[in-house]
């Protein structure tokens, strides 16, 4: 937590990708002079990566090969390399390819992540999710201070 108490991403997740750089640079700096925990300044650093990469794919007019879908739930497998070797720990799920080329719509694949690169994923994931469910609450007060209400289940919205 910051000094603040706010959670320590608020800005870096808030800002638009032209200015995401700048909210991190600042953000780190912010908390490098606050002494703050050497970790924390990494996680927010490895954070603002990850949303300028994902950013920079995202921008338009790129086209995609395919897309998928998970089709399963995590699921615990170790790979051993040699007989009786502990092995190696993986976190895995399936996907079911959607679209694409013929011969790939339809296919599952299984997706493999070691132990550590699945915890950092599961820890960026839940960032986003904690993010999203604040702008929807931001937007829902803004509603409603307007006098106005979100749509409910079974609202019909044109």
């Amino acid at each position: 937590m910051t000094v603040s108490g706010e959670t320590p991403y608020g800005d870096v997740l808030a800002a638009a990708p032209p200015v995401l750089a700048e909210a991190a640079i600042r953000h780190i700096h912010e908390l490098l002079s606050n002494e703050a925990d050497p970790d924390e300044v990494h996680q927010i650093a490895e954070t603002a990566v990850a949303l300028l990469n994902m950013h920079q794919r995202n921008r338009p007019g790129r086209k995609r090969t395919w897309l998928a879908k998970v089709a399963s739930f995590a699921f615990p497998r170790t790979f051993a390399t040699a007989w009786g070797d502990t092995g190696e720990q993986y976190v895995c799920f399936t996907a079911s390819i959607t679209k694409g080329g013929k011969q790939a719509v339809g296919r599952e694949i299984e997706l493999q992540l070691s132990v550590e690169e699945a915890e950092r994923l599961g820890q960026q994931m839940l960032r986003m999710v904690e993010f999203q469910r604040r702008q929807t609450t931001q937007a829902s007060l803004a509603a409603q201070a307007q006098g106005q209400t979100l749509p409910s289940e079974g609202d019909q919205v044109t």
